[in-house]
């Protein structure tokens, strides 16, 4: 499972922002950032799988930019090979959802679902 995070971080980090295991968020983080959930399904099933882009903004203009370019660039299904496997991310509906935190509403985020294929050996 290690190597597979490995290849689903870097994936996450080329869209120009830090992204980071949603419970390993340092308290140093400054916004713009991404957040995933960390799981790992067996071979021959999906999980669902979201993504969180944040900001602090009350705009959502470069929010959904970013959403854009990350939904686009998974399109019909994004393969992400590592050594030893393949994941697979899917779209799902609704693909894009804008939130606002409750806490601060000057914070928002978009919810991008999807579904995740983990293709590898027990171990990897």
């Amino acid at each position: 499972m290690r190597k597979a995070v490995q290849a689903l971080d870097t994936y996450l980090n080329g869209f120009g922002l830090d992204a980071y295991a949603e419970d390993s968020v340092p308290d140093n983080a400054e916004f713009p950032y991404i957040t995933y959930r960390v799981v790992d399904p067996e071979w021959h099933q999906k999980a669902t799988f979201y993504v969180r882009v944040w900001f602090r903004s009350t705009s959502n203009a470069d929010l959904l930019e970013k959403a854009d370019q990350i939904t686009g660039d998974i399109g019909e299904g994004k393969r992400l090979p590592f050594e030893g496997g393949l994941l697979v991310l899917w779209a799902e509906s609704p693909k894009v959802q804008v939130m606002v935190d409750p806490n601060d509403r000057a914070v928002r985020y978009a919810y991008i679902s999807m579904s995740l294929n983990s293709y590898h050996m027990p171990g990897v």
